[in-house]
């Protein structure tokens, strides 16, 4: 669960030795969980194969459910509490229907010796991974696009039933199967999923830079720090690198302040941590807030901040481009009072496609139309043209894969009969 801190500087040694003797204890005890091990659930008996990976709390194995040839991602948590704490989380998200919201599915959960195992499906590689075979560089709007609009509909579904994501970011967005539904995604990791109105202000959370403003300045948070978390991977993947510097708060805080202006007033009056970041000028001939120099916050943090990096210009020029940067602007609202929610973003002209064609938007059906197969391909042809790609590279779409993926309404919300 998050952690509360008196000062955004005052305990970052404390935590960096409490959270390195944490992984150590926890490194020592998943030993005792190896390949070739087998768990027994209440559903099956699963052989532990290769481990995937390891977050906070445990590792991910793949896993294969004897007796059958069916494979799951089993997490084992080293925390009993956690992983309860994720179990009671997925209960709740398990009254929407997973496929149809872009959420992980959970097979079963059950405790093993001191672990707390959580059986789910098993995906393909991340966002993360995506990115870094792309050597950084900027993805296709389409891409971006299709990315948004599933993420977008996973932030809905998690809105209306009060539950708060707290860690988008590229390694909790995977790709379902790249060969049968290549463009096909769900948001996974539930392990710091919360009720909003459980959270204090002060509540440290999410990760740099993914992190929201209102969580650095200590402001009331709600389910609005993820639509910002998401529009900073949207805006990576877009430039191809984080929007804002990420080695620590203050050159985060002085990245979105270059890229997006001050915070508003109001917001920097009430923030518990403002005073770390901001100084407010009273004997000023025009009184107001400013932005503290790196060595005003090192002063008062004791933290030393190192270069920045340059703020990218996200400007642009093609409509295309503007309807995504007018999409990203309107989920950085700096204010979380102002920004954009999921559903309003979902009737946005960047994922219903409105600003390139004329054409009402038809209701999406199962199977796909003629008309829609060739706005679908206008669309991707448009954006290709603006990125200076060559239209022989359609190939990459093979028509079964637009055929599953915008079948199942990705762009854009089937319209409701008034």
């Amino acid at each position: 669960m998050a952690l509360c801190r008196p000062s955004a500087g005052a305990t970052q040694s404390v935590c960096r030795a409490s959270l390195a003797f944490s992984h150590l204890s926890a490194f020592v005890k998943m030993c005792d969980v190896q390949t070739g091990h087998f768990l027994m659930g209440s559903l099956g008996l699963y052989q532990v194969g290769k481990f995937l990976g390891r977050g906070s709390y445990g590792r991910v194995a793949e896993c294969t459910k004897m007796g059958s040839n069916e494979t799951f991602a089993i997490k084992i948590v080293d925390d009993l509490r956690a992983g309860s704490e994720e179990m009671e989380a997925m209960k709740i998200i398990r009254s929407l229907n997973p496929d149809q919201n872009n959420l992980i599915k959970i097979h079963e959960c059950f405790q093993y010796k001191d672990y707390m195992c959580l059986v789910y499906e098993m995906l393909d590689e991340s966002l993360e991974d995506f990115i870094g075979k792309r050597s950084f560089h900027p993805a296709h709007l389409c891409q971006i696009r299709a990315i948004a609009q599933q993420m977008l509909v996973a932030l809905s579904g998690l809105e209306s039933i009060n539950v708060l994501h707290g860690d988008i970011k590229p390694d909790n967005i995977m790709f379902v199967d790249q060969i049968t539904h290549p463009l096909k995604l769900k948001l996974i990791d539930f392990g710091l999923a919360v009720n909003p109105q459980e959270l204090n202000v002060g509540t440290q959370m999410q990760i740099n830079p993914f992190r929201a403003p209102e969580v650095i300045l200590g402001l009331p948070l709600d389910v609005s720090v993820d639509m910002w978390s998401l529009a900073v991977v949207l805006a990576t993947l877009y430039i191809g690198d984080v929007p804002f510097s990420y080695n620590s708060d203050y050159e985060t805080i002085r990245g979105l302040v270059q890229l997006l202006g001050l915070p508003e007033d109001d917001l920097l009056h009430y923030g518990k941590f403002s005073y770390d970041f901001f100084t407010y000028e009273e004997e000023s001939s025009q009184p107001g807030w400013r932005l503290n120099t790196p060595f005003e916050y090192s002063e008062a943090t004791g933290e030393v901040v190192k270069g920045l990096n340059e703020i990218p210009d996200l400007d642009a020029m093609e409509d295309d481009h503007r309807a995504f940067l007018d999409l990203l602007r309107s989920m950085l609202a700096i204010d979380p009072r102002q920004r954009m929610t999921p559903s309003l973003a979902l009737a946005h002209d960047f994922i219903t496609m409105n600003h390139l064609s004329g054409e009402r938007k038809a209701s999406y059906a199962p199977e796909l139309e003629e008309g829609l197969m060739n706005k679908f391909v206008r669309a991707v042809t448009s954006t290709m043209f603006s990125l200076g790609l060559s239209p022989n590279e359609l190939h990459i779409f093979t028509f079964d894969s637009v055929c599953n993926f915008v079948g199942q309404n990705c762009f854009g919300q089937p319209e409701t009969e008034v």
